[in-house]
């Protein structure tokens, strides 16, 4: 047993070469205009908190000329209404506001948007984000090659608490882990927050058609059905500018709520490359879990724990602190080390408790 879970451990740190390599190789995305029609699309419910930080962002803005659309998903709160008083003062683009009647969801917000949306680049964010004022020119100066359908873009958790600094290292390493899979041209993840594809791909693959079952993925689900149709045509905007930021979750419970309906959306349309991967990342944290038992209740000698840990660390360190040096965002050693300490447990707890029961996501409940 133990050579086994040392097997898995040891794979592991040769594997994530591999990832380490190819975040180096992304070329930096460039922070240039392109002439193409823009139309950024903000589903929003029950934003009224952000709304104002959102329009800031979008105001200063130096792409040449875009449309806003903004689609409110039934919002109970006064989110309409801050949103009118906010886009009343003096921005300088097009806006659209577009109230959802009979539909609902993120998704229903997004292809109503489309249909409306004047724009050939379709450029999706959320309303609780705020971005660099070149963010526009570089999430879309791919597009300059005919053959880039889908830019996916960085997303870095903001925040002051400790909670949200731990957040804030673990969603880095999803990103970085995505970002490299992307250049190694096998995209697994997106991120809805900070998105962009040409409406004519969208159309071509028949939106979201297919993959309604899920409230969520409007972002991976849909580059999934992108990529089978146009392969090798998804690129990571590689730039602190292209960068978007959003508040980390202050507490643990809408933490794990968020876990949960991530989880949903990989049950609809998920190659098995996907799946195998999910488990091996699951295994390895149970590995070293078992390791760590091992050493406590049957005397296994701790240095070879100690070593892997070491190692572990000083590969995790180069993927993630580039991540965070490439995109001029601070990272925190501390909490980076801190994080490493109790990960694998919260990998097997959150892994488990994403495949059962229900989770909560805009004060609607849906079962996963």
């Amino acid at each position: 047993m133990i050579f086994i879970a040392v097997g898995i451990v040891g794979s592991y740190l040769l594997l994530i070469l591999l990832p380490i390599m190819a975040w180096r190789k992304i070329p930096f995305a460039l922070s240039e205009p392109h002439d193409a029609n823009i139309s950024v699309i903000v589903p929003f419910r029950n934003e009224a908190a952000n709304l104002e930080r959102l329009v800031a962002s979008l105001r200063i803005q130096t792409h040449s000329s875009f449309e806003a659309l903004f689609v409110n998903d039934h919002s109970t709160d006064d989110s309409l209404n801050v949103l009118k008083r906010f886009l009343e003062k003096d921005v300088n683009f097009t806006f659209s506001i577009i109230s959802l009647e009979k539909s609902q969801g993120k998704k229903a917000a997004i292809a109503a948007a489309v249909v409306q949306a004047s724009g050939e680049i379709i450029v999706t964010t959320d309303a609780d984000c705020w971005f660099h004022e070149n963010w526009l020119k570089t999430m879309t100066s791919a597009f300059r090659n005919f053959q880039t359908q889908m830019v996916t873009g960085p997303v870095v958790l903001e925040g002051t608490t400790f909670f949200q600094k731990l957040q804030r290292i673990e969603f880095g390493a999803v990103l970085a882990s995505s970002a490299a899979l992307i250049g190694l041209g096998k995209p697994t993840m997106a991120n809805g927050a900070n998105l962009a594809y040409r409406k004519s791909a969208f159309h071509a693959v028949n939106g979201f058609s297919g993959i309604e079952q899920t409230p969520s993925g409007d972002d991976e689900l849909l580059m999934m059905k992108i990529v089978k149709n146009y392969p090798k045509s998804v690129l990571f905007a590689k730039h602190s500018d292209a960068t978007v930021h959003t508040l980390g979750h202050t507490n643990w419970a809408d933490f794990v709520q968020q876990r949960k309906r991530w989880a949903s959306k990989w049950k609809v349309g998920m190659r098995w490359s996907t799946i195998i991967s999910a488990l091996y990342v699951y295994v390895v944290q149970l590995a070293l879990v078992g390791l760590l038992l091992l050493c406590v209740f049957w005397e296994m000698p701790f240095m070879w724990l100690a070593g892997l840990w070491c190692i572990k660390l000083i590969l995790e360190l180069q993927l993630i602190g580039n991540y965070f040096k490439d995109l001029n965002e601070p990272f925190s050693l501390f909490h980076f080390l801190l994080l490493q300490t109790f990960y694998p447990f919260y990998v097997l707890y959150v892994g488990l408790a994403s495949n059962f029961g229900r989770f909560q996501w805009k004060e609607r409940s849906f079962k996963i």
